[in-house]
């Protein structure tokens, strides 16, 4: 195999490792079923606010992943100039997990500034909803509150 190959094939196993990351979902989320239909056809989305948390969201953004990438090709990079025959292959092949792991954390490490507050409520109908918005929703626990699309509002 050809060091392009042991290349290529670090990247692959680098990429699809990292494929499973995913953003933060933020629509509302029910403990049980979604609301039931009001007699006017819409949904009633009113509650109590229980709890209101600032949570870390993890970035969402592509910096773990933007990182393994960049990692992984340098790493591949610097270890095909060590050695010689499969040394250097096996050097490449080192050289490019280890700077895609490398660079995932340092690519993770940078979004870690990404905030969200996530509001609990109780809905009217004894359900309960979470919400994580970005912006401060400026309500307090006690609150009755109004969810529409992915945001709380106070009422």
């Amino acid at each position: 195999m050809s060091n392009n190959k042991w290349i290529a094939a670090a990247l692959v196993a680098a990429s699809v490792s990292l494929a499973g990351c995913q953003p933060y979902d933020t629509r509302p989320r029910y403990v049980d079923r979604p609301p039931p239909p009001s007699s006017q056809g819409r949904y009633c989305q009113c509650g109590v606010v229980q709890d209101i948390q600032q949570v870390n969201t993890g970035g969402g953004g592509n910096g773990g992943t933007l990182g393994a990438v960049i990692g992984a090709v340098a790493g591949g990079v610097l270890g095909n100039t060590i050695g010689k025959g499969d040394g250097r292959k096996a050097a490449t092949v080192v050289g490019a997990v280890a700077g895609g792991v490398a660079g995932n954390q340092i690519g993770k490490n940078s979004d870690r500034g990404d905030w969200a507050y996530q509001v609990s409520i109780r809905m009217d109908d004894g359900r309960y909803a979470t919400v994580t918005q970005r912006e401060d929703p400026g309500v307090r626990p006690g609150d009755y509150v109004e969810i529409r699309g992915d945001r709380v509002y106070a009422r």
